[in-house]
């Protein structure tokens, strides 16, 4: 059985605390983080209302939809996803061509290959929940 599962509003989900300690968790570089961090350092936003300018104000979520990194850190929070969700034995995945195949990534929507939904849909249902907890990833049940 194949499963797509959507992200809802994916960009504008995720916590800003969270994209750091998972970018620390993968290993990436100093260097790398310094630059995300300076872009994400108290990130601020601003409303237009009648050409009138209101008060200024801190951002904890999301990235503005200009920004040309605003898919990296929902692509980090789907890998950790995906990291948590691969080795769970009670979520059992199909086998295509003598390989095992668990889930796919693809830019808001985690597919899964699932042998038997009624058995692997409680343990995968829980670590979604887990991890939406952590990281603000939620399901789109809307698709």
């Amino acid at each position: 059985m194949i499963i797509s599962i959507n992200a809802e509003k994916a960009s504008n989900k995720i916590q800003h605390s969270f994209r750091f300690k998972i970018l620390n968790k993968l290993g990436s570089e100093e260097a790398y983080l310094k630059i995300i961090r300076a872009i994400y350092n108290k990130p601020t936003a601003n409303i237009v209302l009648n050409v009138q300018k209101l008060e200024t104000f801190h951002l904890k979520t999301g990235t503005r939809k200009e920004c040309p990194l605003s898919p990296l850190p929902f692509n980090i929070v789907s890998e950790a996803l995906a990291r948590k969700i691969r080795p769970e034995e009670e979520i059992k995945s199909i086998l295509i061509e003598r390989e095992e195949v668990k889930l796919s990534l693809f830019a808001d929507d985690l597919i899964l290959h699932l042998e038997n939904l009624i058995v692997s849909g409680p343990k995968l249902l829980k670590v979604i929940s887990n991890s939406s907890k952590i990281s603000g990833y939620k399901i789109n049940l809307q698709k």
